[in-house]
């Protein structure tokens, strides 16, 4: 009886060992095959970001000038920005339009956001009326923009007559210039934060704001109390990436003013393009380029920081 059983043993123990056999080759050649689909996407990241971002670094130490072969200097580049008029214009534009940039539309969003938390008629009209320049492309809307700005543009005419003027060069002068690109880019970008904001305030639970009005709160301290605080991690959020896409700033000022009048609007950025592809001054353009690259990874790193250490929790 015992040599029948371990006889019908064998056959079954031989079946289960090629079952599972095929599922090891099954899984083996799903997972071939999904690395050979994952294979295009990773020779384009390779080719279009590391390389590159590897080349512009190596060139940052050289002087190469797209006719003669790049040549290692060294730091001389870095230590050259220090003295270089332009690159220190190109710095104070680039802080002047980030602050101008990211502080009203942080406040702005803001302030719509709680709004378009309550209930009212056509709520969802004005969210899409709001949401929609987001959606345009940046060189449609520099390029709508440079002629609402023009002397004779809608601009002039609905404000020369409250101030007295006939024209108004908007991006003519060095002075409105750079606050005209500034009102651009927060009309154009406080949409897409609104919607973060609002999808921050969507996870806050209701409970929260019942117990602060049992104890008392108004509206403004349970803003304060409870509705800041448990979005810190949609703040963060919104300040980083708002501050690394002011510090890029490159569409406006490219379409709308070519960094004039008098380099008023040429930020780091556009001087980037300016010493590459106007001087051929590819060693200068590396160089800058990598000094944002690392403000950026700066504001990066204050990011992680700042979310390990804010841990939110609702229960």
């Amino acid at each position: 009886m015992s040599v029948q059983q371990s006889s019908a043993a064998v056959p079954g123990a031989q079946n289960a060992s090629r079952t599972v056999a095929r599922r090891r080759k099954f899984r083996f050649r799903r997972e071939y095959y999904g690395f050979l689909f994952v294979i295009p996407a990773m020779i384009f990241f390779v080719l279009f970001n590391i390389y590159p971002m590897f080349s512009g670094l190596y060139y940052s130490f050289t002087r190469f000038t797209l006719l003669k072969p790049p040549v290692f200097i060294g730091l001389d580049n870095f230590i050259g920005l220090v003295s270089d008029k332009q690159f220190l214009n190109a710095l104070s534009v680039t802080f002047l339009y980030v602050v101008g940039t990211t502080i009203p539309q942080w406040i702005l969003s803001l302030g719509l956001a709680l709004l378009f938390r309550g209930q009212f008629r056509f709520k969802q009209t004005y969210k899409i009326l709001f949401f929609t320049p987001t959606l345009l492309s940046g060189v449609v809307v520099s390029l709508v923009w440079k002629l609402l700005y023009d002397p004779r543009g809608i601009v002039n005419v609905l404000v020369g007559p409250l101030v007295g003027k006939s024209e108004i060069f908007w991006i003519g002068t060095s002075t409105l210039a750079p606050f005209a690109l500034m009102f651009v880019a927060n009309w154009e970008g406080f949409g897409y934060l609104m919607l973060i904001w609002l999808a921050g305030l969507v996870g806050i639970p209701t409970e929260f704001y019942d117990a602060a009005a049992i104890d008392g709160a108004n509206r403004w301290q349970s803003f304060r109390h409870v509705t800041l605080p448990l979005l810190k991690p949609t703040t963060v959020f919104v300040m980083i990436t708002t501050l690394i896409g002011a510090f890029q700033a490159f569409n406006l000022q490219f379409v709308m003013t070519a960094g004039g009048p008098d380099n008023s609007t040429t930020t780091m950025a556009l001087l980037v393009y300016k010493d590459a592809f106007q001087y051929f001054k590819m060693g200068e353009a590396a160089a800058v380029s990598v000094f944002m690259f690392l403000i950026i990874i700066a504001i990066t790193i204050v990011q992680i920081r700042v979310m390990k250490a804010e841990d939110v929790s609702y229960t």
